[in-house]
């Protein structure tokens, strides 16, 4: 089974194809442009180093969210374009799941991944040993703090760069930060969750598939004087 996986939730494009398990291609760029600009022309790309063609796939995979709207609607119509345009099936997946699985290593404590929404707020979810715990939510910093109450945790997502000085002075060497590029979005672990829900029949509706928001989109919010939205432009 060919599954090509791209996310788009972040400042951070990418874009992937795993292929039975095995990682044939990815490509990950954050430079600036927007996704709308690069999102395709990656896709050719990875599709290229793999030595496959479109119609070669499977699966089309995209992070559902949180994150940022603009680049979440990107994912999403790109991935259900190339679904409905190909006869192929599609799979969204938390982007929060995703950001977990870079991680699977981490057995027997709390992988936290958090994303950030601004004005000290996080989208979340709370995992453990590939169980999610809490679902995809926003919370404050402060308040995630208190949950988690000292436990073991490993961190991951943009929101590590900005508080992870907060976190280390509260948790101390209870709090794990990783490397930026296993702590970042990866299409590739996109891929491989969608594989996982592949090999038990599990696909999305091509037509009611959604992005995961949590909260309002800028629209909304702007149109009810709220300022604080977290969206990245991509």
């Amino acid at each position: 089974m060919n599954i090509l996986a791209i996310d788009t939730s972040s400042t951070v494009a990418s874009a992937a194809i795993l292929s039975n398990k095995k990682l044939l291609a990815e490509y990950n760029v954050c430079n600036g442009k927007t996704h709308s600009q690069i999102i395709m022309p990656m896709i050719s790309d990875v599709l290229d180093k793999a030595g496959l063609d479109i119609a070669d796939i499977d699966v089309f995979a995209t992070a559902l969210g949180p994150g940022s709207f603009t680049g979440l609607r990107i994912g999403v119509a790109t991935a259900k374009t190339l679904a409905q345009a190909t006869g192929k099936k599609v799979i969204g997946i938390s982007s929060l799941h995703s950001l977990s699985a870079n991680v699977l290593q981490y057995d027997n404590c709390i992988v936290c991944p958090i994303v950030d929404a601004r004005r000290g707020n996080v989208f979340n979810a709370i995992y453990k040993n590939g169980i999610r715990e809490k679902a995809e939510r926003l919370i404050s910093v402060e308040l995630l703090l208190k949950e988690l109450n000292g436990q073991k945790t490993v961190f991951v997502g943009d929101g590590c760069a900005k508080y992870s000085e907060t976190i280390k002075s509260l948790m101390g060497d209870n709090a794990v930060f990783l490397p930026e590029h296993i702590s970042l979005p990866r299409a590739a672990s996109v891929a491989h969750l969608a594989e996982i829900r592949a090999a038990d029949n599990e696909y999305d509706d091509l037509y009611s598939i959604t992005p995961i928001y949590v909260r309002n989109s800028q629209a909304e919010r702007e149109l009810n004087g709220e300022t604080d939205e977290y969206d990245t432009n991509k």
